[in-house]
Parts: structure tokens; sequence; C-alpha cells
């Protein structure tokens, strides 16, 4: 007999602490949803805030400025910048890698300080494409700061390397093909098919 009361009184608390666990979780899935929305709600903000600009009275959005249709921009699973981050950051490792192995005495110098140019216009254009396909607020002045904290890091680095000189040659083209990148990855982004 006590022993049935006994079972019994536990079962009703294992009940209570099942219920209260299931509350609790879901408490917490609604605290989670509603940060979710705030942060889209913010980014969505940002993103409308920085697109407006004082025009002739008319309310344009960025798909209209860029000749999108509205529907475009809410299919966001296209292909253009699928893998741009990682392409990115595989840039980033060569600019850095390029910046910090001293130049060969019998090599073309024009030739390495052009292609560590290209290297600088293929991460304008993937940090463009990856910014966008994230539908972050300014894209194109987040790829160009980062661009410039960039060069910067690797000049400050060679500083430290009295065997690696700073390439006036390679500086004077890093950031036209830093802008160049970017305003291609921008176009390739805003004219691919979805």
């Amino acid at each position: 007999m006590m022993n049935r009361e006994l079972r019994r009184a536990q079962a009703k608390q294992d009940k209570k602490a099942e219920r209260e666990k299931d509350e609790r979780r879901a408490a917490r899935r609604r605290k989670v949803d509603t940060l979710r929305a705030r942060r889209s709600a913010r980014r969505e903000q940002a993103r409308t805030a920085s697109t407006k600009k004082p025009d002739d009275g008319k309310k344009r959005t960025d798909d209209a400025r860029a000749g999108k249709p509205a529907a475009k921009n809410a299919a966001r699973g296209r292909n253009p910048g699928r893998f741009a981050g990682a392409l990115m950051m595989a840039t980033v490792f060569f600019i850095v890698l390029q910046g910090s192995v001293p130049p060969d005495e019998g090599g073309n110098d024009l030739l390495r300080s052009v292609t560590g140019a290209g290297f600088y216009l293929l991460f304008g254009y993937f940090a463009m494409l990856w910014l966008m396909r994230r539908d972050a607020p300014r894209p194109l002045v987040m790829t160009l700061a980062s661009g410039v904290m960039l060069t910067a890091g690797v000049e400050v680095a060679k500083l430290f390397q009295p065997e690696v000189a700073t390439d006036p040659v390679l500086l004077a083209l890093a950031l036209p093909g830093l802008v160049g990148g970017a305003f291609l990855g921008r176009l390739v982004y805003t004219s691919a098919p979805t």
C-alpha cells in the first residue's frame, strides 16, 4: 500500500518536472525566435536605411535602382557567391603569403606586382559577392574598408621583415584592383539569372 502511494507521488513529480521542462523549452524557443526576428528586422532596417537617398520624391529600392524586379531579390538561392566566402579567405591567404615572401633576384618585378594587384581584384570580387549574398547593409563600403585594412596590415607586417620591401607598383594597382573587383562582383550578382 505504501509503495503504491510512493509510486503515485513519484509519477506526479515526474510529470510535473517533465511539464516544467517542456514549458522552459518552449519559452527558450520563443525567446530565440523573437531574437532572430529582431535581428532580421534590424538588418532589413539597416539595409533600407542605407539605400534610401533623397531624390525627386519617389521611393526606390535597391532592386529598382539595379533594374531588377522585386521578386528577384527574394530568391537568394541562386548561384553567384555560393563559395565566395571560402574563395575570399583563400585570396586573403595568398595576399598575405605573397606579401611575406621576399622576391627573387632575377624575377620579373612588374609581373609580380600585377599578379599581386590581381589578388586584390579577386578579393574585392569575392568579398562583394559574399556580402551581397548575405544581404549585408553596405557591401561596397565593407569590401573597400576590409581591402584597405588588409593592405595596411600586409604593409605593416613588411616593416618587421627587412628582406621584404614595399612594392610601390603593387600599392598603386591594389586600390584600383580592389574597387574594380568590388564593382565587378556587384555587377555579376545583380545581373545573375534566378
